[in-house]
């Protein structure tokens, strides 16, 4: 596929490091019943850099100067009263969402399904692009599949390498790069930014400790043992209730082993388990042996989960991270299929599709 390019928007990036900024921020914040003095707070920084009168939704044109561009938090300064239901009320400080302030006028145009959407610079034209472009992968393939990830991908690293030494090129690293970028382009996209933001970077000790905390996680993840078709399985051990379990507890056994991670407070994992079920009941006397992998849960609630559901086949109770992070996991429901000598044939098999392959396997 060839590597995606927004040639139009090329000549319009700025870079920040080069000098003062100045702004100014109009338009309307999508609210028209709300009136107050909202905070436009430094995200990176942790600081207040500005205060912004909003009247019936509307902005008070405020204009102001930074040294460089910044990712900036819009929310109310005070507490605000919100109805969550019939009967109960609770105060909550309202967010509205993020603006990238740099040099010129920015616009905001209301809230999507982004939040804030802000038009009027350079910086604005490139995230309306860069969101327009993610939605449309998203509509042309499948959200898990292959061609997806890679499409994905590409437009990642391509928006991410061109805004390197600005904090749009961070936040775009941070918080969409974990999903679809594997360990070693993070990491090299990573080193890249260091290198352009190192002064910017040594000024924001929430940014950095952040940034470190995934660099060492993905470092991790690289030395560790591959988890990909035709690799053998890789073993982990997590202690609960005194007890210590682990995986090659089923590996190697002579079964098929279905391996699910899941969570007890995830939906699309929920609507995933009466199938698991019905081929576990369907199969075990065949040779499939199910295993869940309880993740990212407390263990009182996977219980409960477990006893709601009434899933029949065992479990293995409080992995937190250590499961996912063997097995590249960023996302559930995900299933494992090993062979009964503990080889992964296949990975991401879900409804029809796992059902498919437990046929051809058992002759059905």
């Amino acid at each position: 596929m060839k590597k995606t390019i927004i040639t139009t928007l090329l000549a319009l990036v700025t870079l920040t490091g080069q000098g003062q900024i100045h702004y100014r921020i109009e338009g309307n914040i999508g609210m028209p019943n709300f009136t107050g003095v909202m905070e436009l707070k430094d995200v990176f920084m942790q600081q207040s850099m500005d205060t912004i009168k909003v009247v019936n939704g509307i902005i008070t044109p405020k204009e102001g100067d930074l040294p460089e561009m910044a990712m900036c938090l819009l929310a109310d300064t005070t507490k605000t009263t919100v109805q969550r239901d019939s009967v109960s009320r609770k105060e909550s400080k309202l967010t509205l969402g993020m603006l990238f302030v740099e040099n010129g006028t920015i616009k905001v145009e209301g809230l999507d399904g982004h939040g804030l959407k802000q038009s009027g610079t350079p910086i604005s034209i490139e995230i309306a692009a860069f969101n327009q472009r993610l939605a449309e992968i998203k509509e042309k393939y499948e959200e898990e599949s292959a061609e997806s990830k890679t499409a994905l991908t590409e437009v990642l690293y391509e928006v991410i390498t061109r805004h390197s030494s600005d904090v749009y090129g961070i936040y775009v690293l941070v918080n969409e790069g974990r999903w679809y970028l594997d360990a070693s382009q993070w990491l090299e996209l990573y080193d890249k930014l260091i290198q352009d933001n190192r002064e910017y970077i040594g000024k924001t000790p929430f940014l950095a400790d952040d940034l470190k905390r995934t660099g060492d996680k993905y470092k991790r993840l690289i030395s560790m043992p591959p988890t990909d078709v035709g690799c053998k399985f890789v073993d982990f051990a997590v202690e609960y209730d005194g007890k210590t379990t682990r995986l090659s507890d089923y590996m190697g056994r002579g079964k098929y082993v279905l391996v699910d991670f899941w969570g007890s407070w995830c939906g699309a994992c929920k609507y995933e388990i009466p199938s698991i079920i019905s081929a576990y009941n369907k199969y075990k006397s065949k040779g499939l042996e199910v295993v869940g992998i309880a993740v990212w849960d407390k263990p009182e609630d996977t219980l409960k989960a477990i006893d709601e559901m009434q899933i029949p086949y065992p479990q293995i109770l409080n992995t937190q991270k250590i499961a996912t992070d063997l097995y590249g996991i960023k996302g559930i429901p995900e299933t494992i299929l090993f062979a009964p000598d503990g080889t992964i044939l296949a990975r991401g098999l879900r409804g029809e599709e796992l059902e498919a392959k437990l046929a051809e396997i058992f002759g059905e």
